[in-house]
């Protein structure tokens, strides 16, 4: 007998968001590629391709025959985010933030071992860090995915990290569990984590996280820049401007009191 979350699930609506899931993740890809992704029959892949697409959530490319993620996914991605800015006090204490050390500054949640940007604002200054909102990048070497990473048991981390691969990007990156490890210890004692140039080279940043009502940590905020700017030598006056902005978020969310 179904349980109380699979009693009221469409399956052909949870088939056509891991159609979507595969467009994200694979680019361009032709239908049998998709109906290889997702383990669903080509027939099936096909009508609910032509539904996708007939509302604007894929397009078809008329020479290839491959498939894309469409401009209506685009728009309803940009509506979420300006609905989320909206309602999250967290915006406010970033435009302050930004306003404070004129580096740019980001707001990113855990979803398995990468980060999620959710809101971002950036620094006025010609040579900043530029990213987007929406994008993702793996959590052991940024500083809002080390933040994010230390609020957790290192049996969890563990298990999140298990089995996933730990790339290199620079000299100096993390590249294996037993250092991670180490590092969040030290994170969890100075209250703020550092990307040592480990995700980019020349880009620098601080991270610091964020609890809900219950002390848990539910997403991390952090300042980056060049490190003509960001440094050995100013991070530990941004760090300190970052943790009081990141207690302010905390204590919105009904921490501490």
């Amino acid at each position: 007998m179904a349980n109380g979350d699979e009693k009221y699930r469409v399956r052909s609506v949870e088939r056509a968001f891991s159609i979507l899931e595969a467009l994200k993740d694979g680019g361009d890809m032709r239908l049998i590629d998709v109906s290889r992704s997702t383990m669903l029959a080509k027939g099936m892949v096909f009508k609910l391709l032509d539904t996708l697409c007939s509302a604007g959530y894929v397009e078809r490319d008329p020479e290839t025959g491959k498939y894309r993620l469409g401009k209506t996914l685009f728009e309803l991605g940009l509506a979420a985010g300006a609905q989320m800015r909206e309602r999250s006090s967290a915006h406010d204490v970033l435009r302050s933030l930004v306003g404070q050390v004129n580096e740019t500054a980001h707001l990113a949640v855990l979803q398995g071992p990468d980060v999620l940007y959710l809101d971002k604002v950036e620094s006025s200054a010609s040579l900043r860090m530029v990213t987007a909102v929406g994008i993702r990048r793996p959590a052991y070497c940024t500083g809002t995915g080390k933040a994010l990473l230390a609020g957790l048991a290192d049996e969890d981390v563990r298990r999140v990290m298990d089995g996933k691969p730990m790339p290199r990007f620079t000299p100096n990156t993390i590249c294996n569990i037993d250092d991670l490890l180490a590092e969040l210890a030290l994170i969890r004692t100075r209250g703020y984590a550092v990307d040592n140039e480990e995700n980019e080279p020349g880009i620098m940043c601080v991270g610091a996280p964020v609890r809900n009502r219950e002390g848990i940590v539910v997403s991390a905020i952090s300042v980056a820049g060049p490190t003509i700017r960001v440094n050995r030598e100013t991070i530990p006056q941004l760090a300190q401007i970052l943790i009081e902005a990141a207690n302010q978020i905390s204590e919105a969310s009904g921490y501490g009191s």
